[in-house]
């Protein structure tokens, strides 16, 4: 690839000699990329709490809870493309000067994500034993396939709220609000969950109580970042008209 474009005789012609870090577009690309890391970094933290606690209810457990997970995977999946749809147009509508779109992608993102996630969990929900009976090979699955199904009536049937909450992080961060959309993150979803662990489900054991802390996480967070997104909009509209008019 290298070796094509540094033969090639248009604007994407690669000249290895002209390469260097620009300081500008470095510390845009820190101020991103650094509270987007470490936002994954901090969510994998919160999700060994949770996995620990599955751990402790047995072998059978983790095996119905990890069927489970492979099933929402496709459903996260088809939701995550609308997370970069947001993130791609709103940051080209923002360069393009076309603020007034923005609250349209951010829409119309959300209407699919929930129609997309809501329809496919659905789906995985309505059919959950024979694809849960996919990732078992036991002569007895009744156990694995109870756990599964807990699971799946929990998360799988509100997995939507899990995608709008994505879609609404992909629009902070092309508005440059990544540090914004890290600590709402961080508090709604990671915290909480971390806070349930050691109070709600510690005073009731139950993996129904566990698997509770997702979509009470999500929606929590999906509130905040609904107040910062109409805040962040307002100052963001206000600031650009007045540089636009000047």
């Amino acid at each position: 690839v290298l070796w094509f474009l540094m033969r090639q005789d248009n604007c994407c012609r690669l000249e290895l000699r002209k390469l260097r870090l620009h300081g500008d577009r470095l510390a845009a690309i820190v101020r991103i990329g650094v509270p987007s890391g470490l936002q994954s970094s901090v969510f994998a933290i919160s999700n060994v709490l949770i996995q620990s606690s599955i751990n402790s209810f047995g072998s059978v457990a983790m095996e119905g809870n990890t069927a489970a997970g492979n099933l929402e995977g496709f459903v996260y999946i088809a939701m995550n493309s609308f997370y970069h749809a947001a993130l791609t147009f709103v940051g080209q509508n923002i360069g393009a000067r076309q603020y007034k779109r923005i609250l349209r992608i951010t829409v119309t993102c959300i209407l699919l994500v929930a129609v997309i996630g809501a329809t496919l969990g659905a789906l995985v929900y309505t059919f959950r034993v024979p694809l849960l009976s996919i990732y078992t090979s036991a002569e007895d699955p009744s156990e694995m396939l109870a756990v599964g199904m807990t699971r799946l009536s929990i998360i799988v049937t509100m997995y939507f709220i899990c995608g709008i909450m994505d879609t609404l992080t992909g629009v902070l961060r092309a508005m440059g609000a990544s540090l914004t959309a890290m600590v709402i993150s961080l508090i709604g979803a990671c915290g909480t969950r971390v806070v349930w662990i050691y109070t709600i489900f510690a005073a009731n054991r139950t993996l129904l109580t566990l698997y509770w802390s997702y979509p009470v996480s999500w929606t929590l967070t999906v509130l905040m970042q609904a107040v910062a997104l109409v805040i962040l909009y307002r100052k963001f509209m206000k600031k650009h008209t007045v540089e636009d008019a000047a």
